[in-house]
């Protein structure tokens, strides 16, 4: 079984160390792993120093079990940083994209370098992972001008939220899946019994899981811990036993200082 989503790296005030994590998902017996790099949100991060990240993950691991996604960020259109340059540079075996990140699809260089990257996952089967969220900006809808103009590219809808657009999406792209990762039972459960229980894929989005279980939970757990819980839920994910998740990472856009998204916040204050 492969976790399809996790990461590695600076999220908000925590670091959590590159090849520290990828040994803990491989010590919990898992088959492999997809990753990428929060320290990519930084603002004004190099591409050059999250690949340090990404490199000294592939010294340690192979990168056909342990693979890294490239977190391609809005910026690094400026940077001069093409997909092709990427891919040259490290061995990635996908993409991630992040509509928090702002991408503006009215803009034609954001626009152009987004039929690269789709255009790139295509031509050589790689899949593409999309954070899915509950803002307008954030729904699976949002790249849906890319879904179908291409069809090879292997195109995740990461948290599958809001339920009901996720669903639309699978409905029309086959090329479509989802993964697990912050998604209560009960969606799972109904994804299932709209016919899409093959488009699901494994994901806990560890060590995130770790963060708002240390900041929202009764106790701070030790990474091992949490993992084997990450394990466990997403092993179980399409069981029809409702369970209810930690609340759904939030990124900061620039000059934003972190704030508890608002799921978090209602946990916290029920606390």
């Amino acid at each position: 079984m492969i976790d399809h989503h996790i990461h590695i790296g600076q999220f908000y005030e925590q670091y959590y160390n590159p090849t520290d994590i990828l040994r803990i998902v491989a010590e919990a017996g898992v088959g492999g792993c997809y990753y990428s790099s929060t320290s990519s949100c930084k603002e004004g991060v190099k591409l050059s120093a999250v690949e340090q990240e990404i490199i000294a993950c592939t010294k340690q691991f192979s990168p056909d079990m342990m693979q890294p996604l490239l977190w391609y960020m809005p910026d690094y259109i400026h940077q001069g940083i093409t997909v092709d340059k990427a891919f040259d540079n490290i061995p990635y075996r996908g993409i991630k994209l992040h509509p928090r990140n702002k991408w503006d699809l009215n803009d034609s260089k954001h626009l152009d370098c987004l039929h690269s990257l789709f255009g790139f996952a295509d031509a050589h089967r790689l899949p593409i992972t999309i954070h899915t969220g509950a803002d307008e900006y954030e729904k699976p809808c949002f790249f849906e001008q890319f879904f179908d103009k291409y069809k090879n590219a292997n195109i995740i809808l990461a948290h599958c939220r809001p339920l009901d657009n996720a669903i639309a999406m699978f409905k029309k792209y086959p090329n479509l899946k989802g993964d697990t990762a912050f998604v209560p039972k009960e969606n799972i459960q109904t994804i299932i019994d709209s016919g899409f229980k093959e488009r699901l894929l494994t994901g806990s989005d560890f060590p995130i899981t770790h963060y708002f279980s240390a900041k929202y939970g009764e106790k701070e757990k030790l990474l091992k811990t949490q993992y084997r819980e990450d394990v466990v839920n997403f092993q179980n994910a399409k069981q029809s036993t409702p369970h209810r998740p930690p609340p759904p990472a939030e990124f900061p856009t620039k000059g934003q200082t972190h704030q508890p998204c608002a799921t978090a916040r209602r946990l916290r204050d029920q606390s």
